[in-house]
């Protein structure tokens, strides 16, 4: 819009120099007219020649004389009111170019730009602080009250931020619900910790908008900027610390720590290989078994993720399943590690079964049960010899949709179990309204049941409600005899853990299928003479 602005000033430049000479020009011709009289002479020549119509001509002439004058000014007075509209508007989408139009603040890029201008690298400067913030708990205000209330939210947050910072620093709205700060120069370390902890303090107090109070909090993460880094260095720190702190708990502030940013380095690195790791299949399935308590028999194992990194090594299924659920690959890894375990079961003795954990995320994909028929018509792995473990926090939100899902898959011949009974919700509701085939007891009561009175009782209160739905029990984490001893005591049906075996490859089931395992039964005492024979056999 600002390119049109000096072509238009020259059009009026041009129209008022016309102007000028026009007015000019009549000031310094009327007087030579009146000397000579030539007004008069001009009259007496028309009174000659009245056949001529000069008199019409003359009046013509003065009434285009007038016309021109009154449109000169006319275009003139519009030309300038242009000329202040346009200037607005560039005044404004330069405006709009630094600053965030809803809350006031500079954005982004004025934000950078006042970083490389006013750094730790200027005369008597040693060090600044800047500060990443989020709000935590923002999201489900746009989804319960509107995005109109957001604004307000955004807008509250950034008043009480200014406040607590003070003029001297500077203060920027990143987008969404993301803030950064410069504090000022003089600002210290503990000055600079003081700050967070209060501005932590000011956000999570309530919002109050005509009646209705919000409520939210923030995450901050504090860097110091030295001369010897960049701006992006320091941005880069502190959007670290802020992924601690919320990695943390949330609500709280945290530090720039370089070894923690060495792990931020190998965790990227890790999620970067991991997509190609899932389309490669080099995250496999391990399988753990689950044993009859009663009779020791093998009737199934559970799946398990492992991932051999080519330089980190063994990475923890902790780490990279965290790493796919944040980077929303856990669909595609979960309908990986299924492909594989289902082929792989396929050619062992059809009374085993295997069970699979479902996510959230994988559990309220519209496309599972799709999936997974598309996967059992490929591996031709009957699905009754299919457990799906779903933990209660993914159906607990609303049961109506759960049970629609849960159905479909029941429907396809497929059981269902829920898993980690005891640590989340463990509602009633949650077995009475909806059809599970089994409850799985987390690892967490079970180990070590012999020496902990309390977890005796919690695991002896799910027998018995489990005893009274009839449903089937399995204990995770069993790794002595004690606790063995204790789960067949409340006769709990089923059985996994260290005790029994840990989590093999799908090459190492098959091997023990042919050998050790042949009739399916295990014999927990001989698990270390189990593990020689794999370890030479390997």
């Amino acid at each position: 819009m600002t390119h049109l602005l000096p072509g238009k000033r020259q059009w009026m430049s041009k129209l008022l120099s016309g102007r000028a000479i026009f007015f000019i020009s009549a000031i310094i011709t009327w007087p030579f007219l009146s000397e000579f009289e030539l007004f008069e002479k001009f009259y007496e020549f028309s009174r000659a020649h009245e056949d001529w119509d000069l008199d019409e001509f003359a009046l013509l002439l003065i009434n285009l004389s007038i016309a021109l004058t009154v449109s000169s000014w006319h275009q003139s007075h519009r030309l300038k009111r242009l000329v202040a509209e346009r200037e607005f508007e560039r005044q404004r989408a330069e405006k709009n170019a630094l600053y965030d139009p809803l809350t006031g603040l500079i954005n982004r890029r004025a934000f950078s730009a006042i970083l490389d201008e006013t750094g730790p690298n200027l005369p008597g400067q040693n060090q600044r602080y800047i500060a990443m913030m989020d709000l935590d708990k923002f999201k489900p205000i746009n989804d319960l009250h509107g995005h109109a209330m957001g604004d307000k939210t955004l807008v509250g947050v950034a008043q009480r931020l200014e406040a607590e910072i003070g003029s001297d620093g500077v203060v920027a709205r990143l987008g969404g619900d993301e803030f950064a700060v410069m504090f000022a120069p003089t600002v210290s370390s503990e000055q600079a910790e003081r700050i967070a902890r209060r501005v932590v303090h000011s956000i999570g107090q309530a919002f109050d908008f005509d009646g209705v109070q919000m409520r939210i909090g923030c995450s901050i993460g504090l860097a110091q900027w030295t001369p010897e880094g960049t701006s992006s260095d320091a941005l880069g720190h502190a959007d670290r610390a802020l992924y601690s702190a919320k990695s943390q708990g949330r609500n709280q502030f945290a530090w720039y720590d370089a070894d923690l940013d060495r792990e931020s380095i190998a965790r990227a690195e890790i999620e970067s290989d991991l997509r190609a790791a899932i389309e490669n299949q080099e995250i496999q399935p391990f399988f753990q078994p689950i044993v009859d308590i009663e009779t020791n028999m093998l009737t199934g194992f559970e799946v398990l993720a492992r991932w051999t990194h080519a330089r980190h090594g063994q990475i923890p299924p902790a780490v990279f399943i965290e790493i796919a659920e944040d980077s929303g690959q856990i669909g595609t890894l979960g309908l990986s590690l299924l492909r594989q375990a289902c082929t792989a079961a396929r050619g062992w003795d059809s009374r085993l079964s295997i069970s699979f954990n479902v996510s959230a995320h994988q559990f309220h994909d519209p496309n599972l049960v799709d999936n997974i028929r598309e996967i059992l018509a490929t591996s031709g792995l009957n699905p009754k010899r299919i457990t799906l473990e779903i933990t209660e926090s993914t159906v607990i939100g609303d049961f109506d949709v759960a049970r629609k899902k849960l159905e479909q898959l029941k429907g396809i011949g497929i059981s269902v179990a829920l898993d980690d009974f005891g640590t989340g919700y463990s509602s009633l509701a949650s077995l009475r309204q909806l059809p599970f085939d089994r409850i799985k007891i987390d690892r967490s009561f079970v180990t070590n049941i012999s020496a902990l009175p309390q977890n005796q009782k919690i695991v002896a209160g799910i027998m018995s409600l489990a005893t009274g739905l009839e449903l089937d029990v399995t204990a995770e984490g069993i790794e002595t005899t004690e606790d063995l001893e204790f789960v067949k005591m409340l006769n709990c049906t089923l059985g996994q853990g260290f005790l029994f075996e840990q989590a093999i490859s799908a090459d190492a089931v098959s091997w023990l299928l042919e050998t050790e395992w042949g009739e399916l039964r295990l014999n927990p005492t001989e698990r270390g003479a189990v593990e020689a024979q794999l370890s030479k056999a390997g």
